[in-house]
């Protein structure tokens, strides 16, 4: 029974703080069909909200709220981070993009901020109830971001498709809830690994069925393979600012949601299901990087991108404990910055309708545009793990925890898929520095589209240069995990 004493009002407070904005922005929308007006309210309760998460991660000691269920620790306190980040990202660019694409609605702010509480929900949650309460109140609010371009065809198909796919991905979480509650008879993780340590525990085969069936329903939202075929057509039919949201808050809930149940609970299952999850990291990095050899848009190329991301988060994950959690939260606040900064950066090229988005129409973009070319090469080569670049200290640090985990022969996958993947993100900076232009671009000017591109740009080169005073503040902190 949670007794009124559980209830630790600072323990939710960053999720609260954007539950209670979003509301007020509802409000406000009501009365004044004014997106910019909301856009303000949604930033002033985002602030807010980074300042009480700041509170939890100076704590000397993880605290929780509703026995266990909900906790403040570490990997809580650090995806909290990372989401703010995201969401604070998304928009700033979708300030002027709205209105520049005709897709101007007031709704439209205090939705992603219930999509970020969802997101926060999902990495706090200490049980299973708490974890499927989250994940519903983030995918509800994202499958109509989706379908936010009334009339365009590629994008309702995008929300149509996500809404289909996230119902079976569901599904399959939920039934694997049931299982794990049968099998253990409990939904809190604490109580759930008690039960399998317990002497004539005879109830392996559910509690491994259950296992799979939520990595398979955490799988899908992560985009791992065999479960990532939404990501492509989704992330190019969303709207483009959609789609940076979507591709740094959903994946870092996921997969914050997905380590604290791997740490958990999997270190207990028998071995199938550790070997089924190697596997779809090993698929993952094959087909998202091969796959996005191929591309001719930028857009489906970076979807791709993110699905062979999935892979290399999945090798911290594999690692668990302090050094894959750490790992895995240093490498999403580093692919936020510079996967966000990439699509903000599209919002300038591509028409109202997003199209423009092929290789040729940024040719010469070097020369026409070069902020904007220098902005996107650091994106790129970042993510494709150059020195000098957050994406190669991240790269660093999730082969480095697998290898200490002894997934070596996958770590070294990682690796030659990493050079693999040079191929195609050099592609594009060839293009604009050594092609010729052949096509007028759109001449869009955002200063809040802008600030987020030079934001994520430096910080991008910042963490690069300088990545030991995150992760060191990341190591000193001593709130790791609450109940385990």
């Amino acid at each position: 029974m949670i007794l009124l004493t559980d209830v630790n009002w600072l323990v939710f407070s960053p999720a609260l703080m954007l539950l209670l904005t979003a509301s007020v922005a509802i409000f406000v929308a009501l009365f004044q069909n004014n997106s910019r007006l909301t856009a303000i309210v949604s930033f002033a309760g985002v602030v807010l909200a980074a300042a009480f998460n700041l509170r939890l991660f100076n704590l000397d000691e993880p605290i929780s709220s509703f026995g266990l269920r909900y906790l403040a620790d570490l990997p809580a306190v650090g995806f909290n981070f990372v989401i703010l980040i995201g969401l604070s990202l998304a928009m700033l660019i979708s300030y002027d993009y709205l209105e520049r694409t005709g897709l101007d609605q007031a709704e439209y702010y205090p939705l992603l901020l219930l999509s970020s509480c969802g997101a926060m929900i999902m990495v706090a949650a200490g049980d299973l109830i708490t974890l499927v309460l989250g994940l519903e109140i983030m995918s509800l609010a994202v499958y109509v971001l989706a379908a936010w371009r009334q009339g365009g065809r590629e994008s309702e198909e995008a929300g149509m498709k996500y809404f289909l796919l996230g119902a079976f991905a569901s599904a399959f979480l939920i039934y694997g809830v049931a299982m794990m509650y049968g099998a253990s008879g409990s939904f809190v993780y604490g109580d759930i690994a008690f039960a399998f340590l317990r002497d004539g525990f005879d109830r392996g085969f559910y509690a491994a069925l259950g296992s799979l069936l939520i990595l398979a329903g955490l799988g899908f939202k992560v985009a791992l393979a065999p479960f990532h075929q939404w990501a492509p057509d989704v992330y190019t039919g969303a709207p483009t600012a959609v789609t940076a949201f979507m591709s740094v808050v959903v994946k870092t809930a996921a997969f914050g949601a997905l380590l604290r149940i791997f740490v958990s609970l999997y270190a207990d299952m028998p071995p199938v299901v550790t070997q089924v999850f190697v596997v779809m990291i090993a698929l993952t990095l094959i087909i998202g990087n091969l796959s996005a050899l191929l591309q001719n848009g930028l857009k489906r190329m970076l979807a791709y991108s993110a699905v062979a991301h999935a892979g290399y988060l999945g090798l911290a994950v594999l690692a668990a404990g302090t050094v894959g959690m750490r790992a895995v939260i240093w490498y999403l606040t580093a692919y936020t910055l510079m996967n966000a900064g990439a699509f903000a950066v599209l919002t300038l090229l591509t028409d109202k309708n997003d199209r423009g988005d092929a290789l040729e129409r940024i040719s010469g973009l070097g020369r026409t545009r070069p902020g904007l070319a220098a902005a996107l090469s650091v994106f790129l080569l970042s993510l494709a793990g150059i020195p000098l670049f957050a994406g190669f200290i991240g790269k660093v640090l999730v082969f480095r925890a697998a290898i200490s985990a002894g997934y070596i022969s996958l770590a070294f996958l990682g690796i030659i898929t990493s050079v693999v993947a040079v191929i195609y993100y050099v592609r594009p900076i060839a293009h604009m520095y050594f092609r010729e232009s052949e096509y007028q671009l759109p001449q869009h000017d955002s200063v809040a589209t802008r600030w987020a591109i030079g934001v994520a740009a430096v910080l991008t080169v910042a963490l690069g240069l300088f990545p030991g005073w995150w992760y060191n503040l990341l190591e000193a902190s001593q709130t790791v995990f609450a109940g385990f």
